[in-house]
This record gives structure tokens, sequence and C-alpha cells, in this order.
């Protein structure tokens, strides 16, 4: 696997930086296009990448925040976390769609098939992202607004993964979640677990046991609808 930044150009000509992480010596199972959470593109999302890579997806990290911010990356501090919140304030939620098509396109130069993931606010993103047009797959880890965007319908198979101790999807979230009875959507609830579960940069968030859970459904997920 090898890492490198590229630059992307989204339909408003706004240029961007991008993290691309590119399987070696395997076939080409799919591409993925990865939300990063409020922190941008961090050394953490970096390593979900690298790993996606390593199982043989072209892996693409959009740097969403450089339209006011860029190269920004922010450390895994309660701090540096509020400096993520104020940026995402300046960034239009059309912008980030602008920018998430445009690693969609470029994923498409390079595979048939091409599926969204995200994290914390990256969850959100994947959701918006899988009533695109282009998607044949999603996940989305731990979104806690998407109980606020089921206005959006999902045009691909999605999962989900949240834990029933999370503070950002509180239950009458998840129960607006499944009322909603999207189509072609599985979510998979993680008792006593609370957010952020999959990021080793915050310990006290990070499960690891339920990170391996999740991580290898998602691995199958992507496997069965992205592969060739």
């Amino acid at each position: 696997m090898t890492g490198r930044t590229i630059e992307l150009t989204a339909a408003d000509g706004h240029r961007s930086s991008a993290y691309l992480a590119t399987p070696k010596g395997k076939k080409n199972k799919g591409a993925i296009v990865v939300a990063h959470e409020v922190f941008g593109v961090s050394p953490h999302v970096k390593g979900l990448a690298d790993d996606y890579a390593a199982q043989g997806f072209l892996t693409i990290v959009p740097a969403l925040w450089d339209r006011v911010a860029p190269g920004v990356q922010l450390g895994p501090t309660e701090e540096e976390r509020l400096k993520g919140v104020e940026i995402r304030k300046k960034v239009s939620w059309g912008n980030i769609l602008d920018d998430i098509a445009a690693a969609r396109d470029a994923m498409r130069k390079q595979s048939k098939k091409v599926g969204i993931v995200g994290y914390c606010l990256g969850g959100d993103i994947a959701w918006a992202g899988a009533s695109m047009q282009g998607f044949n797959a999603a996940v989305c880890y731990y979104g806690g607004a998407i109980a606020k965007l089921l206005h959006h319908t999902n045009t691909c198979p999605v999962m989900l993964h949240n834990g029933t101790a999370d503070p950002w999807i509180p239950p009458e979230d998840e129960t607006a979640i499944d009322a909603a009875g999207k189509p072609m959507m599985t979510i998979h609830k993680y008792a006593g677990i609370g957010h952020a579960f999959v990021n080793d940069s915050l310990p006290w968030r990070y499960h690891a046991e339920t990170a391996k859970i999740a991580r290898e459904r998602t691995m199958a997920f992507f496997k069965k609808h992205l592969g060739s």
C-alpha cells in the first residue's frame, strides 16, 4: 500500500487536497471515499484509509476543511475538536457534498464501483452520500445527525454502526431511524458502547473489540457490494 496527497477539483472550481491510499500488488476490489471526522484528514483517518487499501480498495480522503482552513490537521484533544467545530460552521453542507462528489468522480475514473464510509460527522456525510447517484454502498459510523437527515433516501445499500450508549445518538433518534424503514439498510447496535469507538487516538472512547467486529462487518459489506 502506498499513500500520497493529490488534488481534487469540485464542480464549482474549488481545488482541495486529498489523501489517496493505493493497494499494492493486489487487484483493485473497488474504491472507497472516506468522509473524515471533525479533526480533518488526521493521522487516524489516514490509517483507516491505509487499512482499506491493504484490503484491496483504492481509498481517498478528501480534505473537506480546505475551503476555509487549507492543510489543517487537528489533534485528538478537546481544544482541537472545538477548533474543528468552528471550522465546520464556516463550510456549507452543499460545499461538503460538492467535495465528496469530486472525490467520488475521481474514483469513478479508476474503478467501476465506489463506496463511501464516514465516522462521526463523516457518518452523517456518508448517509447523505448514500442518496447521491454514483455510490454503490455506504457505511456510517455513529453519525449523530442522521436522524435529522432522514429526508435523504439512500439509493444504495447502507450499513450503520451505532453504540447504544452514544450521547450523540439518543434513544429517540435511534427510534426515528428504525421507524424510517429506509430501503437496503442494515443497522448494527453495540450494547453499552459509546461514541467514536473506532478512534484509537482517543483512548477514553476507543473500544478495541467493538472496533474489530465493526471493521469485519464493514469489510465484508464492501467486498460484497463493490467487488466485480
